[in-house]
């Protein structure tokens, strides 16, 4: 069953691939190692979890200073998530995108929805983030 989920835009772009999302809280700095794109935290709900290309859902950061240069690092590797979406994004996560946007023309676009629209995200589907909306396939 597909449905569209209106999302506030934080960093502008399109983007589509396969969602994974966590439940928890999450940390870019200590929870995932932009060498392999994948999640280390052991208490994390994903962990092991490869978000290289994927889109990541995650309710909400831990917080960070780190949290920008971790995601610059790996959209540089290019073993960073290609969208992110919240329910409360991260000031700190914006602005890593916003430097990798402006110094190296990378792009991560970064949305955030209601916890309501938030449950509705399951791991393994197929999503295209267009014009401000998530579609879920």
């Amino acid at each position: 069953m597909s449905c569209i989920i209106k999302a506030n835009t934080v960093i502008e772009g399109d983007a589509e691939g396969e969602l994974v999302v966590s439940r928890q809280t999450f940390s870019f700095f200590g929870g995932f190692d932009f060498n392999l794109g994948e999640v280390v935290e052991p208490k994390s709900d994903i962990y092991g979890a490869d978000l290289k290309g994927k889109i990541f859902a995650y309710p909400r950061g831990k917080g960070s200073s780190s949290t920008a240069g971790v995601i610059l690092e790996a959209l540089r590797q290019g073993t960073a998530p290609v969208a992110i979406i919240n329910v409360e994004s991260e000031k700190i996560l914006a602005v890593g995108a916003i430097v990798a946007q402006v110094m190296f023309g990378w792009n991560i676009p970064i949305i955030s929805i209601t916890d309501e629209d938030f449950q509705k995200l399951i791991s393994g589907r197929h999503v295209i983030i267009s014009n401000g909306q998530i579609h879920l396939f």
